[in-house]
């Protein structure tokens, strides 16, 4: 009988790093005919490589991630110091409003609106790929539910609430235990009593992951995980 060589975990590893390169955007199926790999046995690198932000998953597709400094995709940075961009994270981490900040530090209020915009979506980001990864490891129906009219997509996996701004869905979704159920809507009704001014209705689904981002965390966690983000 024909015996494949044997190929180390690492070096496999990176070739499919490797090829997710080179293909960029792929499904499941395309990546296992093209490495004839099994999908099966590609998912547990597909799902290592998404929590460690080398993959991302939406609807199916898998989206390699090119290496990118925030500073260089959001050329507002480079028009401040690091002094101040670091005074308008811990203001945001604070939950100063933008109006104060601007007062602060005598720059205009929409570029401190823009500094808020950016952290909400790196915040959004980061639990939608921890998201993407639970979802893929163990499929659940989401929790449908309406804010100023205007429905979100909410999970829970390990005691902790996810957005998505897309629905996930696949044949294998399971329903919460009843115990989920319970503990997800003490976690809604928190997002509930947070969201209560309609200004929030813009950029909804960042202004939801940034509630549940702060929820029991004090300022020295806040700001470590942010100053992280953006940099």
């Amino acid at each position: 009988m024909e015996c494949k060589d044997f190929e180390p975990p690492i070096i496999q590893d990176k070739r499919i790093l490797q090829l997710c390169r080179r293909l960029n955007k792929f499904t499941i199926d395309e990546i296992a005919t093209i490495s004839e790999i099994p999908a099966d046995n590609l998912l547990a690198i597909l799902n290592e490589l998404i929590s460690k932000n080398k993959l991302s998953l939406e609807n199916n597709v898998y989206s390699y991630q090119k290496k990118q400094k925030v500073s260089d995709k959001y050329s507002i940075f480079k028009y401040y110091p690091k002094a101040t961009i670091d005074v308008i994270l811990k203001c945001f981490c604070e939950s100063i409003i933008t109006t104060k900040v601007s007062h602060i530090l005598s720059i205009g209020e929409p570029q401190v609106q823009k500094f808020y915009t950016i952290f909400r979506t790196l915040i959004y980001d980061k639990q939608k790929k921890l998201l993407d990864n639970y979802y893929l490891n163990n499929p659940q129906n989401a929790r449908h539910r309406r804010f100023f009219d205007k429905k979100v997509y909410l999970y829970f996996y390990d005691e902790q609430v996810f957005i998505s701004k897309n629905l996930l869905k696949s044949k294998n979704d399971k329903p919460l235990t009843t115990k989920d159920k319970a503990d997800f809507t003490t976690i809604y009704c928190y997002i509930s009593r947070s969201l209560t001014h309609n200004q929030n209705v813009h950029n909804l689904e960042y202004k939801i992951a940034e509630t549940l981002w702060r929820r029991g965390k004090d300022f020295k966690s806040l700001y470590a995980d942010l100053f992280t983000l953006i940099n």
